[in-house]
């Protein structure tokens, strides 16, 4: 057995959403900020992310996160989510699921009963809270980038449901959120099928008839990721309570609550009066995962109103992975068929050119 390249992850989860992330194999990403390293990534090589991600060594279902040294003080270590279709500045989800790794597996010193890891993300600095006993992460608390509304009843002609009205909002990316109740839905499992099918639809809408941009951040408007669709459901008996699914590259639907649009759509519930500061509520996803999410405070950045909200979850390390490649195998970059993938993600039927990243 001969490798020309050995990638080593440890892999978790949150309500069954595959988190892998890498403990070997990369040292560094060009770049002196992490937007320079999401960009390069995004922009200039995307051989790594199509190594870990696309069939055989990965699947539309495993976002991978890149460990890299933080490029300022403040922070312990830098992290890039990436995902099917590219990488993205910020995952509250993945965040928690890299400080469960990076604690559980002695990456960095896990102090009881709470440690906190600040992450270098392309969004700013990102602290987490985590709460630690016996050895093991219990829940992190995950401190988000300023989060604010970005279109309001935003009209949107969506392919076989006529004009539907969406929110849009950013919490460490964008997302368009609509009324799941309005559509039939309760977000239960045995509808997912039907749920990706309606949220493609509304994902082609978003990316065609909405210009989307950051107010204050020019770098993430370099970033050319369109924003994911997203069903909310407010429960009938409590009003602190909603279910969440939203759409993952490919088209298929998160498994946990997915922390960013969760903060995204507190944002929301703010300026809308349904939720106030210091509030908290439960967040579940289509497979129960749970999120609690609080609103921190109001900032004022560059006279544009965001709130600062926290996603509080609990990850689970499931098992490790060695992805390899024979250096005579003709698919080094390996394969995305929109089978599975979907249409709108990038296909990789050519082998990837040399790459710029850092290696072990």
């Amino acid at each position: 057995m001969k490798w020309s390249r050995v990638v080593t992850t440890v892999d978790a989860h949150i309500g069954c959403e595959v988190s892998r992330v890498i403990t070997g194999g990369v040292i560094d990403i060009p770049g002196k900020t992490m937007s320079e390293k999401l960009t390069f990534l995004n922009e200039e090589d995307d051989s790594l992310r199509r190594f870990v991600i696309h069939e055989p060594r990965g699947g539309v279902d495993k976002t991978t996160n890149l460990l890299v040294p933080p490029t300022c003080e403040e922070a312990d270590v830098g992290f890039i989510p990436m995902e099917a279709n590219g990488c993205y500045p910020m995952s509250g989800a993945n965040a928690i699921c890299v400080v469960t790794v990076l604690l559980e597996t002695g990456m960095l010193p896990m102090k009881e009963p709470e440690t906190t890891v600040v992450l270098d993300t392309a969004a700013g600095l990102v602290p987490v809270r985590a709460f630690c006993d016996n050895g093991r992460c219990v829940a992190c608390t995950v401190s988000t980038p300023p989060a604010m509304p970005v279109k309001l009843q935003q009209p949107l002609d969506v392919k076989g449901y006529g004009t539907l009205y969406a929110d849009i909002g950013w919490g460490g990316w964008f997302y368009g959120f609509v009324d799941a109740r309005a559509l039939g839905f309760a977000l239960l499992p045995d509808e997912a099928a039907d749920i990706a099918e309606f949220q493609k639809n509304l994902g082609t809408a978003l990316r065609e008839q909405v210009e989307i941009k950051h107010p204050y951040d020019a770098s993430i408007n370099k970033i050319k990721l369109g924003a994911f669709p997203f069903l909310t459901l407010e429960s009938e008996e409590d009003a602190r309570s909603y279910r969440y699914a939203n759409m993952m590259p490919g088209g298929r639907v998160d498994r946990s609550p997915c922390g960013t649009g969760a903060a995204a759509h507190a944002a929301i519930l703010y300026a809308r009066g349904k939720i106030g500061l210091g509030e908290t509520y439960t967040a579940r996803s289509i497979t129960d995962g749970e999120f609690s999410i609080k609103l921190l405070d109001e900032k004022l950045i560059d006279g544009v109103n965001t709130v600062l909200p926290e996603i509080s979850g609990r990850a689970f390390i499931y098992g490790t992975s060695q992805l390899a490649v024979d250096p005579e195998d003709p698919y080094p970059m390996g394969v995305c068929l929109p089978d599975m993938w979907g249409p709108d993600v990038p296909n990789a039927h050519t082998p990837g050119k040399a790459t710029g990243v850092t290696t072990t």
